[in-house]
């Protein structure tokens, strides 16, 4: 080529090669940032052989990570990060590096414990060992009997699958439910105008803000699955952004032209609904309600934030279905009138004693979790108010930013808000604020990552958000350590209490009363320590007051000796570990309480390990053992009274008609029967109101 030829290339907008430039292929960047992120994950593996849990203090499982651990996961999420600033998404590659921060913070201690983790996690299992074994529910021993799906469903599949132990399901749970979650997540977010980069973002703040602990073996774990996938078919099949009209068609109130000089005219946030033929609508609704229905069968809170999604969504004119909440919510309270009887009978202040009382559901959800005995168990108990802070306060930054480029985000801001109200119906056992956190997540994530992405074409990062982005991928997995694992001291598994556990089982044929140490016996249920897994009707697990001064045994004697014959007194690892972190116990309490218990008249040590010991008495041959109260609750307590006939056949009727209604509505819109059916249904609604409050008066 001569040079006048290459002197007129670059006008004619042709590139030639350099002489001697080595010019990279298009994955070269990719390939380098998935490299990145395979020496992290590697790094982070291979530096967990040298943890030793036994010095973990009151940072819990953060305090006995090796450095190395800690760089591996920082290391990982900044290559997810860097993935973000490449010129456009590599699916694959994101999705195994989110994948892979996932396995390194919920599964972590399937590889580093001996034994799954969460003393809670072996009395569900307990639970599903008494259905396989028994073939039948109990819920006078258990109020999660009177929603037993869950407890059916794991029976069902564990006996399909002829598994005898159900360990390894408890261990590797957490980590499977939580990429479970992501398919869902993802399809919520896919029908919402937003960036690539917003999306896997939100996904990374979804990984690390989920410090809940949540999703341990249990109904809850499920149910939050169930949750997401019933909000992806809504936002996807059944969401609308056209319902609302062209904003021009609405009359403005004064706050309107004062929110549209602001902000001017705003787009939708959504898109239009995915397309689907009629039958596969059809489908969609019947997957909706079956979703529904299982969640109402499996868990006591879940079904209520469905209900309160699908109501928001028809409030703010995006959802199609209006009559689905009306369908939901008369199955939900059929299930609570007719099926959980045993659970609300008599305990009618536990459900209603709540409702309104703002202050005090706030104190036991938040406050009354911010208490701990030393600065560094605080510091940990601080740390999840904190991460919970930055996603929400990043939210609203998001939602606004939004709003200010012409983004109407509403159906996140439902999903964000609706949860929050729940804060006054109850304390839900002090957990409430934690489930409400749990629940609008989702939004939270998705609004907060708007924030640094706030555009719904993907623009690659600025130079002021990639410091942001830096600093999320640096602190966040860190303080999701501390969050999560801040209690692990107690909340972990020893294999000597494990063993304990069994020796009591080994000993329970004719039923043995199991006393624990607690600093607040009046208000505790949950003792730290394998429980529950086997034998529940054999085994009644009783609070005593732990003495401060390990040498005042005398009381705990006495309450043995008052328990008869077949009792025994159990202390454990982490029980004391919970009583210095929590309670303020002094250090080498254990140790004292031990020797003393042991050489105090009358006690015998009856099993002994290093992190478990069970004492007993010397009982003459002559005494006999009373009888367990658990013995005597084996099923439904309480007689079918003269409404239960008339008030199922109009429940089933209801349900009929206002099903019916829907699939008509999805199948022909147009239909003239849609009006009839739904007048049709209010006096039947009123009927079984009726019904349901007369049950509740009757059984009360």
């Amino acid at each position: 080529m001569t040079a006048q030829a290459r002197d007129s290339a670059p006008a004619s907008g042709i590139t030639l090669p350099v002489p001697g430039a080595i010019r990279l292929p298009d994955w070269s960047p990719a390939a380098a940032v998935g490299a990145v992120a395979a020496v992290g994950f590697a790094l982070f593996f291979a530096c967990l052989r040298g943890v030793d849990l036994t010095r973990m203090n009151g940072l819990g499982l953060l305090s006995a990570l090796p450095v190395g651990a800690i760089a591996g996961v920082a290391l990982l999420a900044l290559a997810f990060m860097l993935g973000l600033a490449l010129p456009r998404a590599h699916p694959a590659g994101l999705g195994a590096a989110l994948a892979g921060l996932v396995i390194c913070l919920d599964g972590i201690t399937a590889f580093i414990e001996p034994e799954p983790r969460f003393p809670t996690t072996y009395q569900i299992a307990g639970f599903v060992e008494y259905v396989s074994r028994t073939g039948h529910t109990a819920p006078g021993l258990a109020a999660y009997f009177s929603w037993p799906g869950f407890f059916a469903l794991i029976s069902f599949v564990t006996g399909a699958a002829g598994t005898h132990s159900m360990l390894t399901l408890l261990r590797v749970w957490p980590m499977a439910i939580d990429l479970l979650c992501l398919p869902p997540l993802f399809l919520i977010m896919r029908n919402l105008r937003v960036s690539w980069r917003a999306q896997w973002l939100a996904g990374f703040l979804f990984a690390v803000g989920n410090w809940v602990g949540q999703d341990y073996f249990s109904p809850q774990a499920f149910n939050y699955l169930l949750y997401l996938v019933f909000l992806a078919i809504l936002v996807n099949w059944f969401t609308d952004p056209g319902l609302s009209g062209p904003p021009h068609v609405v009359q403005e109130s004064r706050l309107a032209r004062l929110h549209r000089r602001i902000f001017g005219i705003v787009r939708p946030g959504e898109l239009p609904p995915r397309p689907a033929s009629t039958g596969q609508r059809a489908f969609l609704l019947a997957l909706l309600i079956a979703v529904f229905t299982v969640s109402t069968a499996s868990h006591q809170l879940t079904a209520f934030f469905m209900i309160g999604a699908c109501t928001a969504l028809v409030l703010i004119r995006r959802c199609r279905l209006t009559g689905l909440p009306v369908l939901l919510g008369v199955i939900l309270a059929g299930w609570i009138s007719f099926a959980a009887v045993d659970y609300w009978s008599g305990h009618m202040s536990n459900i209603f004693g709540g409702i309104g009382d703002l202050g005090s559901n706030l104190t036991t959800s938040v406050g009354g979790r911010l208490t701990g005995s030393s600065p560094a168990h605080l510091l940990a108990l601080h740390a999840r108010v904190g991460v919970a802070a930055v996603i929400v306060g990043l939210a609203g930054l998001g939602l606004l930013r939004r709003r200010r480029r012409g983004n109407d985000d509403r159906v996140l801001l439902a999903l964000f808000c609706m949860p929050v109200l729940a804060i006054g119906l109850q304390g839900y056992g002090g957990e409430m604020a934690l489930r409400i956190y749990l629940f609008l997540l989702p939004a939270a994530c998705l609004l907060a990552a708007c924030c640094v992405f706030p555009d719904p074409q993907s623009r690659r990062p600025t130079w002021r958000s990639m410091p942001i982005l830096a600093a999320c991928a640096m602190v966040l997995p860190v303080a999701f350590f501390l969050a999560r694992y801040g209690n692990e001291a107690f909340e972990q598994v020893p294999p000597g209490e494990l063993a304990a556990a069994n020796w009591v089982y080994a000993h329970d044929a004719q039923g043995v009363r199991l006393l624990w140490l607690s600093a607040a016996p009046a208000t505790d249920n949950t003792p730290e320590m394998p429980w529950s897994y086997q034998d529940i009707s054999k085994v009644d697990y009783l609070p005593e007051l732990a003495p401060r001064a390990p040498a005042s045994v005398g009381g705990l004697v006495s309450d043995l000796r008052g328990a008869g014959p077949g009792s025994y007194l159990i202390a454990t690892q982490t029980q004391v570990a919970n009583l210095q972190q929590t309670a303020g116990y002094a250090p080498g309490w254990k140790q004292r309480f031990n020797a003393v218990m042991t050489a105090a008249p009358g006690v015998r040590v009856a099993f002994a390990d290093k992190s478990a010991v069970i004492y007993t008495l010397h009982w003459p041959a002559s005494a006999r053992a009373q009888p367990l109260a658990a013995s005597a609750a084996s099923g439904p307590s309480r007689p079918a009274t003269v409404w239960s006939a008339a008030g199922l056949i109009l429940l089933w009727l209801l349900i009929a008609l206002t099903a019916v209604r829907e699939f008509i509505w999805v199948i022909r819109p147009s239909a003239r029967l849609i009006r009839p059916l739904g007048l049709v249904s209010l006096p039947l609604i009123a009927l079984v109101l009726g019904v349901v409050v007369l049950r509740f008066a009757g059984l009360a």
